[in-house]
């Protein structure tokens, strides 16, 4: 098992080390080379600057058993199938019963954004959503680990 972060866009990358340093749970952090990161637990995968090709490297990379932090649902449909957990960076799990209705609301939206509808963004993530991820977090990793 690995944790496998979307970084470009997930927030609470160093309280996600810290869990993963925890349990002695390798984590890789997939960004784009027009971002910059460093730190000394996980590994940082530096993938080309373009639309979807972090998402690309991860699919390519996801095993069976891997813990994927994503809040875009296409990429957490295709990690889906290939075997991973996927938790979204507010702390819902996104699993098999839940991905179609998610990418229905996407699908939505792209339609209505096309047909310059003026659409309202996501609310701001607060802290009980932070410590709602970091609690899911850590109860996947004990609940798919032998902790």
């Amino acid at each position: 098992m690995r944790i496998l972060v979307d970084g470009d866009a997930c927030p609470n990358k160093t309280e996600i080390a810290a869990l993963a340093k925890k349990y002695h749970i390798p984590m890789l952090v997939y960004i784009d080379y027009a971002h910059e990161l460093v730190n000394d637990y996980y590994e940082v995968i530096q993938c080309a600057i373009g639309h979807d090709s972090v998402d690309l490297v991860m699919i390519k990379d996801v095993q069976v058993g891997d813990i994927a932090i994503t809040q875009d649902y296409g990429l957490a449909s295709l990690l889906l199938a290939k075997g991973a957990t996927v938790i979204h960076p507010k702390g819902m799990i996104i699993d098999e019963h839940n991905i179609d209705s998610f990418l229905m609301s996407r699908f939505i939206a792209a339609k209505q954004r096309k047909a310059r509808q003026r659409l309202k963004g996501p609310s701001a993530r607060t802290k009980e959503d932070c410590d709602r991820f970091l609690d899911v977090l850590e109860k996947t990793v004990i609940k798919t680990s032998d902790f």
